[in-house]
């Protein structure tokens, strides 16, 4: 009796509680698994010998005519309730008066154990009239629904129409069905949100965060979820998992523009069960969701373009500021007249946060940015009047997006700029540099290209200049030798000397004990032939160590 809409089942809700409240149950009674009453039945089956093989048939209501099949058999009576429960069946109507006057016990115990209910009916009643009423019943459940979620459908769709972003979609769908509603991209950034009624903490910090945290997205990889919506590209419910903070029940729903994946909506259970209801309401809100996208994607392509190419003109060598750069300058509300930095931003780990995403975090502290994905990252020209005040403002960065991200920061360039005036690409070049040190050297994730002192120069030396070294010839032997002979001596040389020699310090942050690490010099003078003692090596090898991390990407 299920009804199909555009290929979808459409599932009724009517709960054995409320179905004990029609006249055809009016003489039954509940004699065990009160717990299970408020199970859904979305069909019902008229046995006379019950098997235990209904994986397909869930949340069926069997109806037990007389007992017959396991009057004589007290092993069938044992195991009858735990099976049927385990396949995921409403409960029991067991007809008595014929076979059995009274429910088995050990059939009665077990109910109560699963929360099965097991209903019973005298002789007379006949089967046939619980049948008919059932599915009128179940009828008018399907039709309500799908009234129900054809008007969610409809308002979200209306809310597009009127201009409304994904923000006001989740409000929308979490106002209406009084639940959490989550939005993320397929990077699981949380694009919008909103609470409505209880949440759990997983909830709570993946706002709090701006993003699905790392390992509750890592569980979901590894538990399949995202590999089943990929595959069903349909809603997907999930169960609790305590260990992460996810007490409450989700359903999750992909949203999908032309069978590509561009987001999840996620709604969290809250304080009431989730519905055949929500279920539909997700899928409608997801095919809602991808309309929303789709036309913010193009507005979004369009921005970055514009600012893109404004980006690439403003750096030409040969560019001068003219009247048409002026004017696509105002376009993206860069003003020529002030003075500005650059914050490029690499990840080498993890995809990195989206232009648009860090150009709206900006936003939101009200520094106004032009953001701009290039080929190695994201270029961000910000205002700045002073060298501290864009560093501050990575430090912010990267304590918001943790240790995903490195950043290069350039000096600033001075106010009020001449037509052949090129620092902005001097401050350009400076940022990635800077970026791109930072990464190599593995240092701290904020690099500050005023800092670099001889690192610049060392980061710009020719290939030539530094084979010609002969202390770059040291290290890459010693490089070679921990290849072949599998040791650590060249990043054992790196830490001593970036520690200044002091032989606590750099075995801690190697993890060693201090005799190993006074082995290890021993080696690296021995093998290098070198004295470490002598400050002037140790200056050379020091530079040459640096050189070499550059030269070789760290």
């Amino acid at each position: 009796m299920d009804t199909n809409t555009r290929g979808r089942i459409i599932w009724p809700m009517l709960t054995l509680r409320q179905a004990l409240q029609l006249p055809c149950f009016e003489r039954a009674t509940v004699v065990a698994g009160e717990g299970g009453l408020d199970n859904l039945i979305r069909r019902a089956h008229v046995v006379d010998i019950p098997g235990t093989d209904y994986a397909d048939r869930g949340r069926g209501l069997l109806l037990f005519t007389a007992g017959y099949g396991i009057k004589d058999n007290p092993a069938e009576q044992e195991i009858l309730i735990p099976a049927l429960a385990g396949q995921g069946l409403a409960g029991m109507v067991f007809s008595t008066g014929w076979y059995f006057e009274a429910v088995p016990q050990v059939m009665r115990t077990a109910a109560d154990e699963h929360s099965f209910p097991i209903i019973t009916l005298p002789p007379e009643v006949q089967f046939i009239d619980v049948i008919e009423r059932l599915y009128l019943e179940i009828l008018n459940e399907q039709f309500a629904l799908k009234e129900r979620a054809d008007d969610i459908h409809r308002r979200l769709t209306q809310l597009v129409l009127e201009g409304g972003d994904l923000a006001a979609l989740t409000e929308t769908l979490a106002a209406i069905l009084n639940r959490s509603v989550l939005i993320e991209s397929p990077t699981f950034e949380v694009l919008a949100s909103a609470i409505h009624g209880p949440v759990d903490e997983n909830r709570l910090r993946a706002i709090e965060l701006g993003y699905t945290p790392r390992e509750v997205s890592q569980r979901m990889i590894k538990r399949g979820v995202y590999a089943e919506l990929q595959e069903k590209m349909r809603p997907v419910r999930m169960g609790t998992m305590p260990d992460i903070g996810m007490t409450m029940e989700r359903v999750i729903a992909p949203i999908v523009v032309r069978r590509e994946i561009y987001g999840y909506i996620w709604i969290v259970a809250g304080d009431h069960p989730l519905t055949d209801l929500d279920e539909l309401a997700i899928e409608h809100a997801a095919t809602v969701a991808a309309l929303v996208m789709v036309k913010e994607e193009a507005v979004r392509e369009a921005q970055q373009a514009a600012r893109g190419d404004f980006l690439t003109q403003l750096l030409r060598p040969d560019s001068e500021i003219d009247p048409p750069l002026l004017a696509r300058g105002n376009v993206v509300g860069y003003q020529f007249d002030r003075p500005h930095q650059v914050l490029f931003v690499v990840s080498q780990a993890e995809p990195l946060p989206t232009a648009a995403r860090l150009d709206g975090w900006l936003r939101s502290l009200g520094q106004w940015s032009l953001a701009v994905a290039r080929e190695k990252g994201i270029a961000l020209i910000v205002e700045s009047k002073t060298n501290a005040a864009g560093q501050a403002l990575a430090q912010k960065m990267v304590a918001e997006l943790g240790s995903r991200v490195w950043v290069g920061i350039s000096q600033t360039t001075p106010a009020g700029g001449s037509a052949n005036d090129k620092s902005l690409r001097r401050v350009y070049d400076e940022a990635v540099e800077a970026a791109d040190i930072g990464g190599r050297l593995n240092g701290a994730n904020v690099t500050c290209f005023w800092e670099l002192g001889l690192l610049d120069w060392l980061y710009r030396l020719p290939p030539e200049a530094l084979q010609a070294n002969p202390y770059f010839a040291i290290v890459e032997a010693l490089a070679e030798h921990d290849r072949k002979a599998n040791s650590d001596l060249t990043r054992t040389l790196a830490a001593y000397l970036d520690h200044g020699g002091a032989l606590a310090e750099a075995a801690s942050a190697l993890n060693v004990h201090r005799n190993t690490m006074l082995y290890r010099l021993g080696r690296i003078e021995e093998i290098a032939k070198v004295d470490l003692r002598d400050v002037n090596q140790r200056l050379n090898l020091h530079l040459a160590v640096k050189a070499y991390q550059l030269s070789k990407g760290g």
